[in-house]
């Protein structure tokens, strides 16, 4: 049994793509509990998935020591719309159904310009969903019940539709007089406070009329109350209903890990302080009161804690504005929460600040910390970690007192799962025997890997990664006929994915970046309007095994081409369903020697045929048959066929890796427009042990405004995130 140890966080390097174009990724592995970079997988399984839920993308790429990073080729063919980035690795993945799936929102457009119609649509069919969807108005008494006489506060929160943020007002009454007024204060969330009387009828009432009764009032019990929470530490009040003096304990756990306990006596009222150092990092702390001398759960509490507890990252460009294809440079440094410089690495994405999506936008604080803490769609996290936000942290309470809201039963044991996926690519010869399998790449890398007695084996990682793209195996014995069998692992993926909860990040898409915006040349001149990343778009990757292996098989078939002229066409084909220029046994034979050469698919040969019948032996041209020209195709094979004429497998590799590309003193010489909206993409920048790095970029002929991101990652738990813009400008 395996239980999911450890979480995945994938950065690309924009949220929105033009087809045609790379995406471009960086991957944490982490441990769940310490946020430390894990090394227990060595193989990330990639997945892009439509709307619909096809899969048009799936590869697998190189981890080490926690960290990845690669290209995805966003392909023409590929329909307009929304993709779902899933990553799947041997320890985050088991085949445990109650872990969720947290699926990276991004957009596929033809052009960038697409998504100011694509916004205009939106606003309009909110404001249609504002008047006809569902409206919910959901409340959450803190520490999970109301009971008779204990001061309570309930938070609360409005939607509408899928979720979205519902702003209101109203008031509360308790037997029909009003006793509290409420509006929302962040997302449609917001408090009130009370003390809920057994007996009486309380509800809320919003300014549009719509009325809700308060939960139920439980006459007796005891409840769990935040007071304050700060820098000092958190503290609490248990309160109970009743004189009766009852032990109690509580309890707080930070990713499964018990960080403190208090325990009391509660008669009335007992204030319970849990000092800051008990909290050993940035994060959700669970907060569970258990009573009487069985610790019966009978309250919890989600509360946020160490916000200051991360990397510090400063990013300062050169200049506020560029001309179209200067040189910029970015000074970087990181330090820790005491201002402590660090040697870290970076992941530094700049590019034109349209191409970010909202509704997908999400950063390394906000999917660690929250995302992958609590259930269901949040709405815009990344604004919880924004300190330009003054009231992120009263709005992140607002969110754990009702998105948070939930039961945890302590005593239960932390669901197993087993493991489904291995980092190497695994097999085995169902004729079970020991034998050797020569394993082979597109690039002639070859090695030899040898099977146990009852057929398995693998290839590792080590091997995978000196062999990118596509793996072949050609078993050494011949007799009896190998039979080999290769795991699918994206099959496995595909199977224990189905039915588990996917939760997506959520925004509106309503203001875009479009405004203004053209390429221009040297003089200033508007030279291309609205066009984006043409001049570089590129095919996909293919290997050469399969077009060698056609070869053989255009040998294999005995069709040749001779040198002898044949008008416009390249040759006489020959032995070629019964025709050829020089057919077994012609007479009279050649006076020259024939070169035999292979045909081509695709080019234009003649066709001939000659029958014997002629005065002395010789043969005639067929005039039922006359000469004519055709178009070679050569033998038709499917892939799996040609290998399975010549014995060999094929296994999906690490994908091939690829340089970002950065344009040249040749390139910006060039008077060829220069369309770039990714200016600069570094995975892996170091810092020094001051703390400090520096990355340059050159500008493009894109007049806009561009924004930088920064993400960092120390591999014991901190990290940090940071943004900068700049604007650039038609030359003066």
């Amino acid at each position: 049994m395996a239980q999911t140890t450890d979480l995945l966080y994938l950065f690309p390097n924009k949220d929105i793509y033009e087809t045609g174009e790379d995406m471009w990724f960086k991957a944490y592995l982490m441990d769940k509990q310490t946020l430390a970079l894990s090394d227990r997988s060595q193989t990330l399984y990639l997945l892009l998935r439509s709307e619909t839920g096809e899969v048009v993308w799936h590869e697998k790429y190189p981890l080490t020591a926690g960290r990845g990073d690669g290209h995805i080729y966003i392909d023409d063919t590929w329909r307009l719309g929304e993709y779902y980035m899933e990553g799947y690795t041997r320890s985050s993945f088991t085949t445990d159904s109650t872990t969720a799936i947290r699926p990276r929102r991004i957009r596929v457009v033809d052009r960038v310009t697409q998504m100011d119609s694509i916004s205009s649509e939106t606003v309009r069919r909110d404001s249609i969903q504002r008047l006809t969807a569902k409206r919910r108005f959901d409340m959450f008494p803190e520490g999970g019940n109301l009971i008779d006489g204990i001061n309570t506060v309930v938070a609360f929160k409005a939607t509408y539709g899928n979720g979205f943020p519902d702003e209101v007002s109203g008031k509360v009454l308790e037997d029909g007089n009003e006793i509290a007024a409420i509006h929302s204060q962040h997302d449609g969330m917001g408090m009130f406070a009370l003390i809920p009387r057994w007996g009486k009828d309380y509800k809320v009432v919003l300014s549009d009329g719509r009325t809700y009764p308060l939960p139920p009032i439980e006459r007796t019990g005891t409840g769990l109350r935040v007071l304050r929470n700060n820098n000092s530490g958190i503290t609490m009040v248990v309160s109970a209903s009743d004189s009766i003096a009852r032990p109690f304990t509580v309890l707080a756990k930070m990713r499964g890990m018990l960080c403190g306990t208090a325990k009391g006596v509660v008669k009335g009222q007992q204030i319970v302080r849990m000092p800051k150092e008990r909290f050993p990092m940035q994060g959700i702390a669970e907060i569970t009161l258990t009573v009487g001398d069985a610790q019966i759960p009978v309250a919890e509490r989600l509360v946020y804690v160490n916000p200051t507890q991360q990397l510090n990252i400063t990013a300062q460009t050169d200049h506020q504005q560029y001309n179209r294809r200067d040189e910029g440079k970015v000074c970087l440094q990181v330090t820790d929460s005491a201002g402590q410089p660090l040697k870290v690495e970076l992941a530094v994405s700049i590019f034109d600040k349209a191409y970010l999506y909202q509704p997908g936008h999400e950063n390394i604080l906000s999917h660690c910390y929250l995302s992958e803490e609590i259930r269901g769609n949040i709405f815009n996290p990344a604004y919880y970690f924004d300190k330009r936000n003054d009231d992120r942290l009263q709005a992140l309470n607002l969110l754990l007192m009702t998105q948070g809201w939930r039961r945890y039963v302590w005593d239960r044991e932390p669901t197993q799962g087993k493991e489904i996926l291995s980092d190497g690519v695994s097999g085995k010869d169902l004729i079970t025997r020991t034998q050797f399998i020569q394993v082979f790449s597109p690039q002639s890398d070859t090695c030899l890997v040898m099977t146990d007695s009852i057929g398995r084996f693998e290839i590792s990682p080590v091997m995978m990664d000196t062999m990118r793209g596509n793996i072949y195996l050609k078993p050494m014995v011949k007799s009896p006929k190998p039979r080999l069998s290769l795991a699918n692992p994206f099959d496995s993926i595909g199977y224990y994915q189905q039915g588990r909860q996917r939760y997506l990040t959520q925004n509106y898409i309503f203001e875009t970046a479009n405004g203004d915006r053209d390429i221009t040349d040297g003089f200033g001149t508007v030279v291309l309007k609205n066009v984006y990343v043409t001049a570089k778009r590129r095919s996909p990757y293919r290997d050469k095994v399969t077009g060698y292996l056609d070869s053989l098989a255009i040998m294999a078939s005995g069709e040749w081409v001779c040198d002898c002229h044949a008008g416009s066409a390249k040759g006489f084909l020959n032995n070629y369903h019964g025709y050829s220029h020089h057919p077994e046994g012609y007479y009279p034979a050649p006076t020259h020697k024939v070169k035999h050469l292979m045909p081509k698919r695709g080019e234009t040969y003649k066709l001939i045929k000659y029958i014997p019948g002629g005065p002395n032996g010789r043969w005639l041209l067929d005039m039922d048959d006359p000469p004519n020209d055709i178009v070679y195709s050569g033998p038709q094979y499917t892939e799996e066929e040609l290998l399975k004429k010549y014995g060999i497998s094929k296994a999906q590799g690490y994908y091939p890796h690829r340089e970002f590309y950065e344009p040249d003193t040749f390139d910006l010489s060039s008077t060829t427009p220069d369309p770039r909206n990714s200016l600069q993409w570094k995975p892996a920048i170091l810092t020094d042990e001051e703390g400090n790095a520096e990355i340059t970029f050159m500008a493009s002929d894109v007049n806009t405004e561009f924004i930088g991101i920064v993400e960092a990652l120390d591999g014991t738990g901190l990290m940090g995130c940071q943004t900068f813009t700049f604007r650039v400008v038609r030359n003066k």
